[in-house]
C-alpha cells in the first residue's frame, strides 16, 4: 500500500452550533467488523442480566484476585455500561438511558462559545455541534467548546451523502456538585462522561439499523418552533466512567459497523458511510491515490465526502503490550453478546466495542508504560486524524494523551488540574453565578429580599440568591427591561 495517502493527524479550527429537539430508537441486524483476531483463542463471556435487567456496574471485577482485573473484566464493564445506556429509560420511556435528562445532563454552550449553565435542567443553549478545535496535547489552552467536537485536529467530516457529522456531550448529574468535587483529588465513583457522533440518515440508510434521534439542525431563535426536524443516526459513542478502583476513568468507545473499512484489509468495498466504493476497492487492491483520514476545516453542513479508513482495528497493533489478551477479549465479548441482542437491544447488533483504555497502577500516572488495553485507541468518526497512534512519540494521541491522569501518589488533584476531565471545567464555569430576570422591576433591597430568593430557586433548585440585584446592564449601563438577581450554585 505504498502509494496510499492515509493521513492521521492535523490541526485547525471549525465550529457551528445547533439544537437537539427529540429522540427515538430502532432495531436491526449486524453487518461488518474489523479484520483482526488474536493469535490464540480467548473466551470473554457475556451476562444475560446486562440485557434482561440493565444496570450500571459500580466497579471493574477482579477475576485474577484482589486488586487484579483481567482484560476481559474491563470489557465486560464496558459492555454492561453500554447496554444500560442503550436501554429504554424507565422514567422517560420515549428515550434511552443515556438520553434521560434525570440521569445525564447535556453540555450546553452559549452562542459565543462560552460555557452555559448545563446544570439548571433547562436546555436553553446550544447542545449539538459540528466539531471544533482541540489542542494537540494536554497542557495547552483549550478552545471552548473543544470537548464537543471531534477530538484530534480541527477539521470536519462528511459522510458519503455529503452531510456533516454532529456531536454532543452528556455527563452524570453528580458532576454538577462542582465545589464538593473540587475538594477531592479524584472524581467519585460513578462519574460518567459521554460523547456521541451522529450522521444524517440518507435515502439508502435503514433507520432500523441505527440508534436514531430527531433534531433541528438549523439555528433557531430561543422561542421559535422549527418544524424541520432531521433524523440522525448514531455512528460513534465514547464513554468514560470513574470507579473507586479506577479514578483515571475507564475509557471505552463503540462504533457503527458500517462507518469505515480497515485501511490494510477492507472487509468489503461497498456500503460504508465514510468511504467510497472506488477508494475502498483501491485499498483492497493494495494501492490508492485517495486521501484517507485527512479532513479539512469547514463551516458548512454539507461538503465533499471524507474518505476514512480504520488504521488500527481494536486500537491495537501486533507487538503492543498484551496484544493477544486485549484483542482476544474484545472480539470474544463482541461475539458473545450477540445472542442477547434481541427486542429493544436488537439494534446493537450493528455496533461493536472498538476497545478501552485504563491504567495498571492507579498510584502512578498515565504514562504509556502504565497504560493497559487498546493503547492505540481511536474512534474513526471521533478521532479521524489521530488514529495513527505512535507509542514512541512524546505526545501519544490516545485518550490519555489529552486526558492526563496524575496517580494517587502524585499529590496532584485530578479534579482541579484541568487535565483529566475537560468537561468538568466547562461545567464549573457554566455553573457559576448567573443573572436571572425577576418577574418585575425591583426598586429596593427589601423588595429584592422578597423576590430574588424565589427567582433563583425557580430557575434551578441548585441555585440560591447571592444578595445582588441590578436594573442596569453591567456592560453598557443601559436600563434592563426586568431586574436581574444574582443566582449562584448552592
Amino acid at each position: 500500500m505504498s502509494t496510499a495517502k492515509i493521513r492521521t493527524f492535523k490541526s485547525g479550527i471549525c465550529g457551528l452550533l445547533l439544537t437537539v429537539v427529540a429522540t427515538s430508537f430502532a432495531h436491526a441486524a449486524p453487518t461488518k467488523k474489523p479484520n483482526t483476531s488474536p493469535m490464540v483463542s480467548y473466551e470473554c463471556s457475556a451476562d444475560s442480566s446486562w440485557f434482561t435487567s440493565p444496570s450500571l456496574p459500580s466497579e471493574v471485577k477482579q477475576s485474577n484476585g484482589p486488586g487484579d482485573s483481567s482484560f476481559c473484566d474491563f470489557y465486560q464493564f464496558s459492555w454492561q455500561t453500554f447496554a444500560y445506556l442503550m436501554a429504554k429509560s424507565t422514567t422517560q420511556p420515549a428515550v434511552l438511558n443515556f438520553q434521560d435528562s434525570s440521569q445525564f445532563s447535556v453540555l450546553e454552550v452559549n452562542t459565543d462559545g462560552s460555557p452555559a449553565n448545563s446544570c439548571d435542567d433547562k436546555p436553553n443553549a446550544h447542545m449539538l455541534f459540528i466539531r471544533s478545535a482541540k489542542p494537540q496535547e494536554n497542557g495547552t489552552t483549550f478552545t471552548i467548546p473543544e470537548r464537543i467536537g471531534q477530538a484530534g485536529g480541527g477539521a470536519t467530516i462528511y459522510d458519503q451523502n455529503k452531510n456533516v457529522v454532529y456531536y454532543d456531550v452528556r455527563f452524570s448529574k453528580n458532576m454538577c456538585q462542582v465545589d464538593k468535587i473540587k475538594q477531592q483529588d479524584n472524581f467519585p465513583g460513578g462519574t460518567t462522561e459521554l460523547k456521541t457522533a451522529w450522521k444524517v440518515m440518507g435515502a439508502n440508510d435503514n433507520p432500523n439499523d441505527f440508534i436514531t434521534m430527531e433534531a433541528n439542525i438549523t439555528p433557531v431563535k430561543p422561542d421559535e418552533v422549527n418544524p424541520n426536524k432531521t433524523l440522525l443516526g448514531l455512528v460513534g459513542f465514547h464513554l468514560a466512567v470513574a470507579t473507586p478502583d479506577h479514578p483515571e476513568f475507564v475509557w471505552a468507545t463503540f462504533e457503527h459497523q458500517v462507518n469505515a473499512p480497515d485501511c490494510t484489509l477492507p472487509q468489503t468495498t461497498t456500503g460504508w458511510s465514510f468511504a467510497s466504493e472506488s477508494c475502498t476497492a483501491s485499498l483492497k487492491a493494495g494501492k490508492t491515490d485517495c486521501d484517507f483520514n485527512n479532513p479539512t476545516a469547514q463551516t458548512k453542513i454539507t461538503g465533499e465526502p471524507t474518505e476514512i479508513c480504520r488504521v488500527h482495528p481494536y486500537g491495537s497493533a501486533k507487538g503492543d503490550l498484551k496484544y493477544d489478551d486485549n484483542v482476544g477479549s474484545i472480539t470474544s465479548l463482541n461475539d458473545n453478546v450477540q445472542p442477547f441482542l434481541t427486542g429493544q437491544f436488537a439494534v446493537l447488533k450493528n455496533y461493536f466495542n472498538v476497545g478501552a483504555l485504563w491504567v495498571s497502577d492507579i498510584k502512578k500516572g498515565s504514562s504509556i508504560d502504565n497504560q493497559r488495553g487498546s493503547l492505540r485507541l481511536a474512534n474513526t468518526v471521533a478521532e479521524t486524524e489521530y488514529q495513527d497512534v505512535d507509542l514512541s512519540s512524546p505526545f501519544i494521541s490516545n485518550c490519555f494523551g489529552c486526558h492526563n491522569y496524575a496517580g494517587t501518589d502524585s499529590g496532584t488533584s485530578n479534579t482541579t488540574s484541568n487535565n483529566l476531565s475537560h468537561i468538568f471545567d466547562d461545567i464549573a464555569v457554566g455553573n457559576q453565578c448567573v443573572d436571572v430576570p425577576a418577574v418585575n422591576i425591583i426598586n429596593s433591597q427589601a423588595q429584592a429580599k422578597s423576590t430574588c430568593p424565589s427567582t433563583c430557586t425557580d430557575s434551578s433548585p441548585d441555585k440560591k440568591w447571592n444578595g445582588q440585584w441590578t436594573n442596569q446592564d453591567a456592560r453598557t449601563g443601559a436600563q434592563l427591561p426586568k431586574t436581574v438577581c444574582g443566582c449562584c450554585t448552592k
